[in-house]
């Protein structure tokens, strides 16, 4: 199962072959007693009876499966690529003629060679674009925007939203970043909402970013407590934003408008504290906005007007009726939109009348629930997107009052 699992899961087990080991003699005498009870259900007493019996060596079985999982290095990330897929295809038939022959020294080796392979390969130097891209990703009714910079660094903006058996970060941002190869220079928490940040430790623990920069609202969340948790027992360096504060990576350059911590000191609302940020690559400008609504709107409005302006607009609170005031689009005069949206969506987002504003405007409007994850490309001047498969240039910008 290796080849499977590196590829879904970006994960090579270590420890499993001795785990299947040790759980083989329990599941040998657990599968015979599940199978038993299902065949007894017609008979609720009795079925009730073996199902009780075999509860022991479950307990037994769960117990096996944990303690291995918690071995240091007991599994290693990998990039979930076809070419990981074979060094694990080769690993593992390697392992298993190591085990049948007379003289297993050379099978050994291949396979030692090939999981060494397998694990490095995410850790090599990427290629050099000379481009930025931003990458919108599919998370469904949340948000995770990833950011590659022209020498294969990312800086990421949220890791989607998380449940109770797991996450974005998991399900979707660490298995895009693996396979595309790069580490990450920094990763920003716009507002502590469960579908911003629910996924935030699973990046943490993964792909251990150099930096996390957070707006630090003081909210009750689970997510962002499990969050700022991860972070502290990675040791990443956690660092509280304010407007000014500027990160360049690359040649990519990240200032943050909001939020002002006199501001977040008068309202009640997690989305009104979202961090807004202007990233600047050549003469191309984008504006990611979090879920930031009408009131933080008015506040740039009045404090960073000047700044707002930008090519490519990632709208706030995805596309709600709260955001996006007819004001504040004007001042941002976007070429291009960007709505981070789930398909059928409860909260009926995106908003009609929202959309048709920023509509009028001027801007293109792609979503996610319709396109799937949206990649912009730009060298500085020249915008590309890909949505679906297919790869299309932005039309010249036109002037707008």
């Amino acid at each position: 199962s290796a080849p499977l699992l590196s590829w879904y899961f970006g994960r090579l087990s270590v420890i499993g072959p001795v785990a299947n080991v040790l759980a083989t003699p329990v599941v040998a005498l657990l599968q015979p007693a599940l199978f038993l009870a299902m065949v007894l259900a017609p008979f609720p007493g009795a079925a009730r009876f073996v199902a009780d019996a075999a509860h022991p060596l479950l307990v037994a079985f769960d117990w096996l499966a944990t303690a291995s999982a918690a071995v240091p290095g007991a599994s290693v990330g990998v990039s979930p690529t076809l070419t990981t897929a074979v060094l694990s295809a080769i690993g593992a038939a390697a392992i298993i003629s190591a085990c049948v022959s007379h003289f297993p020294g050379r099978a050994i080796a291949i396979a030692a060679s090939a999981v060494v392979a397998a694990v490095w390969l995410p850790v090599l130097p990427v290629r050099h674009t000379g481009t930025m891209e931003l990458h919108i990703l599919d998370v469904g009714q949340g948000d995770a925007v990833a950011i590659r910079t022209p020498r294969g660094l990312w800086l990421l903006f949220d890791a989607g939203k998380g449940w109770r058996s797991g996450d974005d970060g998991r399900r979707v941002v660490v298995p895009y970043v693996r396979t595309r190869g790069g580490s990450v220079a920094a990763l920003f928490l716009s507002h502590p909402h469960n579908d911003h940040i629910g996924g935030v430790a699973s990046v943490v623990f993964a792909l251990r970013p150099r930096a996390v920069y957070d707006g630090a609202y003081l909210g009750r969340s689970e997510s962002y407590e499990r969050s700022l948790a991860a972070i502290a027992r990675k040791g990443v360096p956690w660092r509280r934003v304010r407007p000014g504060d500027s990160l360049s990576v690359d040649g990519v350059s990240v200032v943050i408008l909001a939020p002002d911590s006199v501001w977040v000191s008068t309202i009640g609302d997690a989305n009104e504290a979202s961090i807004v940020a202007l990233v600047r690559f050549g003469s191309v400008r984008v504006l990611l906005t979090g879920d930031a609504e009408h009131g933080e709107e008015e506040w740039l409005l009045r404090n960073a007007r000047e700044r707002l302006r930008a090519d490519i607009l990632k709208v706030g609170h995805h596309g709600s009726r709260t955001s996006s005031t007819p004001a504040f689009v004007r001042a941002v005069g976007p070429r291009l939109a960007l709505v981070s949206v789930g398909m059928g969506n409860t909260y009926r987002h995106p908003n009609a009348e929202t959309l048709r504003g920023v509509a009028a405007t001027g801007a293109t409007v792609l979503r996610t629930d319709r396109e799937g994850t949206i990649v912009v490309r730009t060298d500085g001047r020249r915008i590309e997107i890909r949505s679906g498969d297919d790869w299309w240039r932005l039309s010249p910008e036109a002037h707008r009052p």
